[in-house]
């Protein structure tokens, strides 16, 4: 299963996403369809938040099915809006894909503390 998780802090403000783990889905090509397109919607969104924010974002890719992504201390107000509607539009995307797949694709949100990010 691929679980994603959105991290945000005590004032409600998004800090980070994870993505980790694999479809596992039985059949032909559905696996294939699953994981490609989580994997998409997710590095799509590390493009937008790389080319739409001043301080790039804290980011790691694993070949064993793991990403993550922090945001940079000390944007702005108008930065932070920013990433939060590209991440929104992430979670628009996986939940829709978790609705057809959901033995696949857990989509998560959780108190974000220091010790998950880097």
């Amino acid at each position: 299963m691929i679980k994603v998780t959105l991290y945000y802090n005590d004032d409600s403000l998004l800090k980070g996403f994870t993505v980790d783990g694999h479809a596992q889905m039985p059949g032909s090509g559905e696996y294939d369809l699953v994981c490609a397109s989580v994997s998409a919607v997710a590095q799509t969104t590390l493009l937008g938040l790389d080319a739409y924010l001043s301080s790039k974002p804290v980011w790691d890719i694993k070949d064993s099915g793991y990403m993550e992504c922090w945001f940079p201390d000390g944007l702005s107000d108008d930065e932070i809006k920013k990433a939060e509607v590209i991440v929104h539009t992430m979670e628009l995307g996986l939940l829709s894909i978790e609705e057809a797949y959901g033995q696949c694709l857990k989509v998560s949100k959780r108190r974000w503390t220091k010790c998950c990010s880097k």
